[in-house]
């Protein structure tokens, strides 16, 4: 059976078809079906210092600088998406995904309150790597000279799930790296 067109399968099996199996476990573990699945672990944090950085980081919600940082992802299913609360410390931010839909088929989209990005899900030796393609504030389409760029995945070490994340924008700079693990925790 394909997984894209499995309605009990999650967000990310039907983006990814028969290419989830070749995930690593523990990253197949954190985006498994289910109306709830909670993560925790921990994680590093860097943040860029230009003032437009900061700004742009305060907007969206990123987190805070800090090491050995406590962390949470709360995902839950709502309809044919899913909601992520992320907690940093007491830090909490949040977005919501989504299937692309028209010309961005076969993408993801995350959604920051006005801000829509439509990104490129690849599996490369296990590991899920994320790449921002377009992007737009509300309905406007953002120019690449506004899209964030950087280097994101997901991947399995040691047994647990763990995420490297880069945000950076080509007028701000780097605006925050997050990297660490997760593992299932109970709700």
């Amino acid at each position: 059976m394909n997984l894209r067109d499995d309605a009990s399968a999650s967000l990310f099996q039907r983006l990814l078809g028969n290419a989830f199996a070749q995930l690593a476990p523990a990253v197949q573990r954190g985006h498994q079906p289910g109306e709830v699945l909670l993560m925790s672990g921990q994680a590093s944090v860097r943040r860029g210092s230009g003032l437009l950085a900061r700004a742009l980081c305060r907007v969206i919600g990123f987190p805070a600088a800090g090491d050995a940082v406590p962390v949470s992802v709360h995902m839950q299913t709502q309809g044919a998406g899913e909601r992520w609360q992320r907690r940093f410390g007491a830090q909490r931010f949040e977005s919501h995904f989504s299937l692309g839909q028209g010309p961005q088929q076969g993408l993801l989209v995350e959604q920051f309150g006005p801000l829509r990005f439509h990104i490129s899900l690849a599996v490369v030796d296990g590991a899920l790597l994320w790449a921002v393609r377009s992007g737009a504030l509300w309905i406007i389409p953002l120019p690449a000279l506004l899209l964030p760029s950087g280097d994101s995945r997901e991947y399995e070490s040691e047994g647990r799930f763990h995420f490297d994340v880069e945000i950076a924008h080509p007028l701000a700079g780097l605006l925050v790296q997050y990297r660490g693990w997760l593992e299932p925790a109970a709700l």
